[in-house]
Formats: C-alpha cells, sequence, structure tokens
C-alpha cells in the first residue's frame, strides 16, 4: 500500500460547499487511512496556503501538496486517489 496521504482542505465560514466538502473528507476518513486538516483561509495558514497555490475559490482541497480539488469534489474522484 502507497504511502499515507495527507489531505488539507481550505475553506471559508461563509461558503456553501465548504461544510458538505469537510464532511464528505470526514467520511472517507472512516473508510481510508489519511492525515486530514482543515484550514480556514482566514488564518495565517490559511493565508500562506492561499498564496502559495494561488488559492481563488473555496473550498480547495490540497493533498499531498498539491491542488486536486477547487470546488467540491465528486466523492468518486476523490475515493479514486485512494484506490491508485
Amino acid at each position: 500500500m502507497s504511502a499515507r496521504k495527507k489531505v488539507q482542505v481550505v475553506y471559508t465560514k461563509t461558503c456553501k460547499y465548504c461544510g458538505p466538502t469537510k464532511e464528505m473528507w470526514r467520511d472517507l476518513q472512516k473508510v481510508y487511512e489519511f492525515e486530514y486538516e482543515e484550514i480556514d483561509a482566514q488564518s495565517s495558514k490559511g493565508q500562506e496556503l492561499v498564496q502559495k497555490f494561488s488559492i481563488m475559490t473555496v473550498p480547495t482541497t490540497i493533498i499531498d501538496g498539491k491542488v486536486q480539488f477547487v470546488g467540491m469534489p465528486n466523492k468518486n474522484k476523490a475515493e479514486q486517489i485512494f484506490e491508485e
């Protein structure tokens, strides 16, 4: 099995798709083993990521240091990441 993946979701408190996105990743964490972190785009760490990845839209999902999803991910596509 491949190394444990690290999933980071950059969100804002007013984003309507951020809650369901975070919930989806939490549900997937019950099935797949991966590190998971939710980062408010307004926080200092969030601002660093916004700058580093030129994030213009939330939610943005970063997996192992690469932007994988912008907006609400398709659950099937998200699961495929763990089945590679």
